[in-house]
């Protein structure tokens, strides 16, 4: 609906020109202020950041301010890798135009390695309450005491700084090698990319890593990171052949496996050395003194972290390598692949998915493993008859169920019965062959006595027809043995040869006395004097 201005009230009419009197005077004054407010007054002229690896970071900015000095500012630095999320003020002189430094110490406690992210953004605040802030900032901190080269195969991206020619390309090659042996080994590719980072001294690599560093480090890789460093002074080098597919290895692990998924340091390790292509005898030779005096460690001792002792280090390597060796030599590279994609999957822990491939889990694998070095067992007789507990929701390959130690108690037994078994069948064909020794002698007997009556019988000549037998003769040719009567058995009884089970002889009495005779023991009585 229209209104007509005439027709309203002359007080409403002279209160409305008024008001936009006002609105228009003070509108006019006051937009000035209010646009500089929206368009905020501070602004950023430059800023920038600079790494001087492994000592300190370095951050600056200049900033300016139309309205008012510039009083306060604030730095807000985060490097998710360290969970750090720190915010730190920065001296400013109260000014409309500032410039700004601060100081990040990154040495000792507070390293911060090569391939870090760091993000930041600063805070700037001046009299009036004006709050501005910059965008975020976010860099790769890198070894800057070096120039480095780079080259790039696939998701591998390797770096190094050696001035040798023709170096980059020899190791990019060595590394391609290195990426198929683990592919042939494992079964893994990998599916993101990662940096090697090679230096060319021993001092130059140690003082890249951690304060905390063990001496005995040869390489380090950080999966967080996909990224490793190693030492190669030479293409000739040993090391290289060692220490590169050894740190591929653990990347490649850790590529695969979930991150929620805790593997055993004794596996990480293992399988590291085992896919290296060179192994020093010395790490065989600490193993075998281990094994003669039954020194192995626990893996309960070896599962998060190594010892400290570089001696001890060396043996948590060698067994690792010996055990992850002894599984793929029992169980096969097919068990182990499907170990590896249990675990990405994460839904099982590592015990869960290796008692799924292999069928068993750590526990029995480890007494298992020791009864094959001939090591003492590390769980008792009821715990290896114990049966371990089966996934409910993981199908299992259907492998060939290796022959464990786990079983020896039966296998014992079984063996024990075929012992006594073939003691009895010996002892049982022993008697036979005395009884049919027996047996001929006493035909042998029998025979030279039928010949002796026949001869006896041709000089004789036949007993009178119808006279009577000989006193003493009961039947039978005088001089032939009366059949023997007898309630018990004769030893040669053909139809028992072995007598009777279970009956014993009684001792034999002593022979009966004369009515009224007196037992004088075996010697006659003395004569009564």
């Amino acid at each position: 609906m229209f209104v007509h201005y005439a027709r309203l009230p002359l007080l409403v009419r002279v209160l409305s020109s008024l008001a936009a009197a006002w609105l228009l005077i003070g509108g006019e004054l006051a937009s000035p202020a209010l646009a500089e407010r929206a368009a905020d007054p501070i602004s950023v002229m430059a800023q920038s950041q600079s790494v001087h690896f492994p000592n300190y970071i370095d951050f600056q900015l200049s900033a300016t301010d139309s309205l008012a000095p510039i009083v306060v500012a604030y730095i807000h630095v985060s490097i998710p890798l360290f969970d750090v999320d720190d915010t730190e003020r920065v001296t400013a002189n109260a000014a409309k135009t500032i410039t700004l430094h601060w100081r990040m110490d990154t040495s000792g406690n507070n390293y911060i390695m090569p391939g870090a992210t760091v993000t930041y953004y600063w805070e700037l605040s001046d009299s009036l309450d004006n709050v501005h802030l910059t965008k975020y900032v976010s860099f790769i901190v890198t070894d800057t005491r070096f120039t480095w080269q780079s080259t790039t195969q696939g998701y591998m991206h390797l770096h190094w700084y050696n001035e040798t020619p023709g170096f980059g390309q020899a190791l990019l090659t060595r590394a391609v090698i290195d990426e198929n042996h683990l592919l042939e080994v494992t079964g893994l590719h990998y599916h993101q990319a990662f940096n090697l980072w090679v230096y060319s001294s021993e001092d130059a690599f140690r003082s890249a890593l951690p304060p905390d560093t063990f001496e005995w480090v040869g390489g380090e890789a950080f999966p967080p990171l996909n990224e490793a460093f190693f030492m190669v002074s030479s293409l000739t080098d040993e090391t290289l052949a060692r220490d590169m597919p050894h740190e591929m290895t653990h990347l490649l692990l850790h590529q695969t496996v979930s991150t929620d998924t805790d593997i055993p340091l004794w596996f990480d390790e293992g399988l590291a050395v085992y896919c290296q292509l060179y192994h020093e005898p010395e790490m065989t030779d600490r193993l075998n003194e281990a094994l003669r005096s039954h020194s192995l460690l626990p893996l309960a001792q070896i599962t998060e972290r190594f010892p400290s002792n570089s001696d001890a280090a060396y043996l948590a390597y060698a067994e690792s390598w010996n055990l992850v060796d002894y599984m793929y030599r029992t169980f096969g590279k097919t068990a182990l692949e499907h170990l590896f994609q249990l675990l990405s999957s994460n839904r099982q822990t590592f015990d869960e998915a290796l008692q799924a491939a292999i069928g068993e889990d750590q526990a029995h694998l480890e007494n298992q493993w020791h009864l094959a070095l001939h090591q003492p067992p590390t769980l008792s007789p009821a715990e290896m008859q114990t049966p371990v507990a089966q996934p409910a929701t993981t199908a299992q390959l259907q492998l060939p169920a290796p022959a464990t130690s786990d079983s020896r108690d039966t296998t014992l037994a079984a063996l024990g019965a075929m012992l006594m078994l073939t003691a009895l069948l010996g002892t049982a064909l022993l008697l036979l062959s005395a009884r049919n020794q027996r047996l001929q002698a006493l035909a042998a007997v029998q025979a030279a006595e039928q010949i002796l009556s026949a001869s006896r019988g041709d000089r004789q000549g036949p007993p009178p027809s119808g006279g009577p037998l000989s006193p003493g003769h009961q039947g039978g040719w005088p001089g032939q043995p009366s059949p023997r009567i007898s309630d018990g058995f004769s030893y040669f009884d053909s139809d028992r040869p072995f007598g009777l089970p279970g009956r014993e002889e009684d001792p034999l009495s002593p022979p009966p006395q004369e009515p009224g005779a007196e037992d004088h023991g075996p010697w006659p009585p003395r004569p009564e004097v």
